[in-house]
């Protein structure tokens, strides 16, 4: 049931003694489906499979401070426990903004199927969660539920490949996951961090990943030069190399520099490729000061 619910607006929604007596007189609703109910905020329980472990303090009190103008705009989802009580499965900042001002009573869905899975549905299709929260989530639905990646995706409604990589950024080091959010990487990024060999290394490739956010960063921060005049030749007087040759090979030494300075880490390929140049560099300087006479040379 989809509606969009105000506490302003009573009249969108039905009390739960009106609904019920509508779904018995055959006015459209499923006898078995989900129901809207308004609850004692008191009577409901959170939720220990909320994937969601992060809570922002600043978007809390922008979503207090609208709930407070506007209402709640979409209801959250309960179970009932038997008891008298409910518990969240999903909307649990809905839930503590409600909570935090007081208000007596929330309007809820009441759903059935297993907690974690329907709260990892509900956070994932809102694109609600951190790399390393739904990571996690899959995690436990897996060691929970003896489930497959392929299962998880299915539930989801994700690429198995997408459950792999959520995966992989689950098992990042601690200090990445507790430094994520002052940088909040691009996801891939820290799917390529994920996939280097070793903690040592993971960490080595973070450290370098925010040290080139922060020069980003800086240089988009830093008013634009007065007027910068371009380079006409990059190539330094006296150089005996062919013009064009010579602009390559100055070009690399400062591309090379710059890997130097940026400490990035590196891959196997990278490092076979820097080998392979270095080898070709010792063999040009080993061959003499007279190599490459009569083949063309300036």
């Amino acid at each position: 049931m989809s509606r969009k619910l105000a506490r302003t607006n009573t009249g969108v929604l039905t009390t739960a003694a009106a609904e019920r007596q509508a779904r018995e007189d055959g006015q459209g609703f499923n006898r078995r489906g989900p129901v809207v109910v308004e609850i004692d905020v008191g009577r409901i329980v959170t939720n220990p499979d909320q994937p969601r472990r992060h809570f922002d303090e600043a978007d809390m009190e922008a979503l207090k401070s609208s709930i407070a103008q506007h209402g709640l705009a979409q209801p959250v989802g309960v179970q009932q426990l038997g008891d008298g009580r409910f518990q969240l499965v999903f909307g649990e900042r809905r839930f503590r903004a409600v909570r935090a001002l007081g208000h007596p009573t929330i309007y809820a869905i009441t759903v059935t199927g297993a907690s974690d899975e329907l709260a990892l549905i509900e956070n994932v299709v809102r694109a609600d969660l951190s790399p390393f929260e739904e990571g996690d989530a899959y995690a436990r639905l897996m060691e929970r539920h003896g489930y497959r990646q392929e299962d998880v995706g299915r539930i989801v409604g994700k690429d198995r490949v997408d459950i792999s990589r959520a995966l992989l950024i689950s098992r990042l080091p601690q200090r990445i996951r507790d430094e994520y959010p002052s940088h909040r990487p691009a996801r891939y990024r820290l799917v390529e961090i994920a996939r280097l060999k070793g903690e040592g290394e993971q960490l080595r490739g973070w450290d370098a990943l925010v040290m080139e956010m922060s020069r980003r960063s800086a240089d988009e921060d830093a008013p634009a030069p007065a007027a910068a005049k371009p380079r006409s030749n990059a190539v330094p007087t006296g150089s005996a190399l062919p013009k064009p040759l010579a602009k390559a090979v100055f070009g690399a030494r400062q591309t090379v520099a710059s890997v130097r300075e940026q400490g990035l880490a590196l891959a196997d390929i990278d490092r076979e490729t820097l080998r392979a140049i270095r080898d070709d560099i010792d063999a040009i300087l080993n061959a003499g000061p007279n190599a490459g006479k009569g083949r063309g040379g300036e």
